[in-house]
C-alpha cells in the first residue's frame, strides 16, 4: 500500500491537499509578484541597459533610460533608438516610442503602460555606421496606477 494511499485512508487526505494546494498557490503568487525594474542584453558586442521610472513600472506614464555601451563599456553616442511595447496577449494596440539622445550613451524614451500584466519591448538600434540590432525585453506592469 502506497504512503499516499495510507494518508487518505487515515484521514489526513485534508491535510495532503492544503499542503499541495499551498505550494501551488506559493508559486503562483511568486510568479505575479515579478517586477523588472532593471535589464541588461549583451549581443554581438553591444551591451543595452534599460533602468525604469518609477522603478516598479505601473499602469500610467514612464520613461524608459536605455545606456547603450560597446564591448569595452564605452558609450555610444549618435544611435537611433525606437522602442514598441506589446502585451504578452493578443487585443492590445502597441505602444511606441523613440529615444532622445541624453549624452554619454543614455538615451530617454517617454513611455505610457497602458494596462498592467506582461509586456516585452523590442527595442530597435541603429548606430551611426547603419549597423543595427533588435532586443526583447519582458516587463511586468502593476495594474495599478504609476506615482512618478
Amino acid at each position: 500500500m502506497s504512503v499516499w494511499f495510507r494518508a487518505i485512508a487515515g484521514g489526513h487526505y485534508r491535510f495532503w491537499l492544503m499542503a499541495a494546494l499551498l505550494i501551488v498557490l506559493s508559486g503562483v503568487l511568486a510568479g505575479c509578484g515579478r517586477i523588472q525594474q532593471e535589464s541588461t542584453e549583451k549581443v554581438d558586442g553591444l551591451s543595452l541597459d534599460l533602468t525604469l521610472t518609477p522603478e516598479q513600472p505601473a499602469v500610467g506614464p514612464a520613461t524608459l533610460l536605455f545606456t547603450l555601451t560597446d564591448q569595452t563599456g564605452q558609450p555610444i553616442d549618435k544611435a537611433e533608438i525606437e522602442v514598441e511595447g506589446n502585451m504578452t496577449h493578443a487585443g492590445m494596440v502597441p505602444v511606441s516610442g523613440r529615444a532622445t539622445p541624453a549624452g554619454q550613451g543614455r538615451y530617454s524614451v517617454p513611455f505610457e503602460w497602458t494596462m498592467g500584466g506582461d509586456w516585452f519591448l523590442t527595442v530597435e538600434i541603429t548606430l551611426a555606421d547603419g549597423t543595427q540590432a533588435v532586443r526583447e525585453i519582458p516587463v511586468s506592469v502593476s495594474g495599478a496606477t504609476a506615482r512618478q
